[in-house]
């Protein structure tokens, strides 16, 4: 779909598109979720809308974005839809510029406006008039985990070894006190975006410390490999070694940003 659109066809290959991600509430007036397209210095937002009421057709309709939160980003193009019938989902794109393999983060207000026209339901027929409205939707983040796939290797410990060892760079830290060492790991594994390997995402029950390995590919096409390794240092305080090796060692720097800053 993304392709087949003129205003994004100098956007050059697409790295990754998100899950989508809801806007609205179960069982409101209008749907709305968003899926992330990402690129090496474009962002493309997909907003898939439907509308719940059979009364209404809505026509010229367009998400507003406020990028004020995301100062990294600037708007390019916006794609609006055209009309938006009951039950009848539909697409709105909005793209933004960012710079090239910046992993640029930032937080989105957006708003549904449109025009409404009532429906007579026994007809179909809508009216002639209409009337401008707006429905105020959830916020939208650009978090660091966008900028990563989820990318397994069969053999982690040969991958490892075959990556440059002046690409690692280790610290440690204090995640403070955590429910488990299990929560953790799925915390950590979450703000970084990658794939567990070899069953390491497990931890066995009242372990008191574990070693957790994850890869992926950073945007631009790096190779990323982590070892957690993580204790408890009090009732309930964890504490974590973490080792990066990948493909440019500024990704190695930049992984330890991303959990300093997490």
């Amino acid at each position: 779909m993304l392709s087949s659109i003129a205003e994004f066809s100098g956007f050059g290959r697409l790295f990754k598109s998100s899950e989508p991600v809801e806007l609205t509430e179960a069982e409101t007036e209008y749907a709305v979720n968003v899926v992330k397209h990402i690129y090496e210095n474009h962002v493309v937002l997909q907003y898939n809308c439907t509308n719940t009421i059979p009364e209404q057709l809505l026509e010229d309709v367009t998400v507003y974005v406020d990028a004020t939160d995301a100062e990294e980003f600037s708007e390019v193009c916006s794609k609006p839809l055209k009309s938006l019938p009951y039950d009848s989902p539909g697409q709105i794109f909005v793209a933004f510029e960012k710079l090239e393999h910046v992993p640029a983060i930032g937080k989105f207000s957006n708003v549904l406006k449109f025009t409404v026209k009532e429906v007579d339901t026994s007809s179909g027929e809508a009216d002639e008039d209409g009337v401008e409205d707006e429905y105020q939707l959830e916020d939208l983040e650009i978090v660091s985990a966008d900028y990563m796939l989820r990318v397994a290797v069969s053999n982690f410990r040969n991958a490892w070894e075959n990556m440059d060892p002046e690409s690692e760079r280790v610290d440690e830290y204090g995640l403070g006190a955590r429910e488990s060492l299990a929560e953790a790991v799925s915390a950590v594994t979450s703000i970084l975006g990658m794939q567990p390997c070899e069953g390491t995402e497990v931890v066995p029950s009242n372990a008191r410390s574990h070693v957790c390995l994850l890869s992926g590919v950073y945007i631009g096409g790096v190779k990323v490999l982590v070892r957690l390794s993580l204790g408890l240092s009090g009732p309930k305080e964890v504490a974590m070694k973490l080792a990066v090796r990948s493909d440019d060692p500024e990704v190695s720097d930049k992984i330890h940003e991303i959990v300093a800053s997490g």
